[in-house]
């Protein structure tokens, strides 16, 4: 039997600072051609100037990575103003993806295209509000949020036994991120001269204590925060955890258990969590099916193709909670999982049935 020959084009779309998602499915360029694909990659500088390559079948699968170099240049440059995760992140992160939008359609208008993930929503959903609300709409199970900017409520909700989480609305990586309970309160943001500054890199956003500080919170309520409950998680080992559920086409790809001391408060590995895949043996299969139920939900109610959904067990063992959901969520290592692989593998599935442009 001679080889597959499908008539179908894979354009990965990204840049080279980009050694996670974009370096590691590019490293398997071999195999989408063994598996019968076109292949072809393009910088987004290129696609900018309307460089693009010439693609010979009619079908084309474009992968939008992250644009590590716009972002560095035109967003979170070294003499931004204002705090992480502003509004101003939010516009101009969605007039490059509607620009990208524009271009794509634009240069290949001749071809059927499938894009993964829409370069619209991929803007959009930079705004973990309209996350919230989009889920919280289709009854995909999430913290509860609340909204205010007065001192006086929070004081409310700790009194009453509530721990909140205030989140950078624009911001992603767990930067930005503030915990408050009664009686400890922790913030990754800098102070200065009493003022709220922020750390000028991905890492090293380390928390610090700022218990009873009204006048850092009374500007953190000014700015543009996500206000939401905090889970009383599950422990394992001594550990807390999260769940990153990588979806492709509504489909689970793979569980990434994000571990770190139960006394820190986030668990992004960015900020000095661990991968570690040996905790799915002690979740009950019960509890993970139901994970996994809710990220296909998510994925699904956000219409998003390729996604990775952050989700919090509860310590009773009874129910679980979407935390955050990353439109580019950083693959693992692939000695621990070759994400790559299996999304290919995907591909070539959802093709020989007919079902990969619907």
């Amino acid at each position: 039997m001679g080889k597959i020959k499908r008539n179908i084009t894979i354009l990965t779309v990204g840049d080279k600072l980009d050694f996670d998602e974009y370096k590691k499915i590019n490293k398997e360029k071999s195999l989408f051609i063994k598996k019968g694909f076109n292949y072809n990659t393009l910088s987004y500088a290129r696609l900018l100037q309307g460089r693009v390559p010439r693609i010979k079948t009619k079908r084309l699968v474009i992968f939008l990575f992250f644009p590590f170099n716009y972002w560095n240049k035109k967003i979170e440059h070294k003499t931004y103003r204002g705090i992480y995760g502003n509004r101003t992140f939010y516009k101009k992160f969605l007039y490059f993806w509607r620009k990208v939008n524009n271009l794509v359609k634009k240069q290949f208008s001749d071809k059927e295209i499938l894009l993964i993930n829409s370069p619209l929503l991929s803007g959009r959903y930079r705004d973990k509000w309209l996350i919230e609300f989009n889920l919280s709409r289709a009854k995909v199970p999430v913290p509860r949020r609340h909204q205010t900017d007065h001192i006086r409520d929070i004081y409310n909700f700790l009194a009453k036994g509530s721990s909140l989480f205030l989140k950078a609305r624009y911001g992603s990586m767990g930067k930005g991120i503030t915990y408050l309970s009664w009686s400890n309160w922790q913030t990754n943001f800098q102070i200065k001269d009493n003022r709220i500054v922020s750390r000028r890199s991905d890492y090293g956003w380390h928390f610090r204590d700022i218990t009873g500080n009204k006048t850092f919170l009374r500007e953190l309520l000014q700015k543009d925060i996500l206000i939401e409950e905090a889970i009383d998680s599950l422990i394992i080992k001594r550990k807390k955890f999260d769940l990153r559920i990588y979806v492709f086409f509504q489909k689970p790809l793979y569980i990434y258990p994000k571990t770190n001391q139960p006394e820190e408060i986030t668990t992004n590995i960015s900020q000095g969590g661990k991968g570690d895949p040996s905790f799915l043996q002690f979740i009950p299969k019960k509890l993970l099916l139901k994970a996994e139920n809710a990220a296909i939900k998510a994925a699904k109610a956000l219409k998003l193709d390729l996604v990775g959904v952050d989700i919090v067990l509860d310590r009773h063992l009874k129910n679980v909670y979407i935390v955050d959901v990353n439109v580019f969520p950083g693959f693992p290592k692939r000695r621990t999982f070759n994400l790559s692989r299996s999304i290919i593998k995907e591909l070539v599935r959802l093709d020989n049935k007919g079902k990969l442009f619907r």
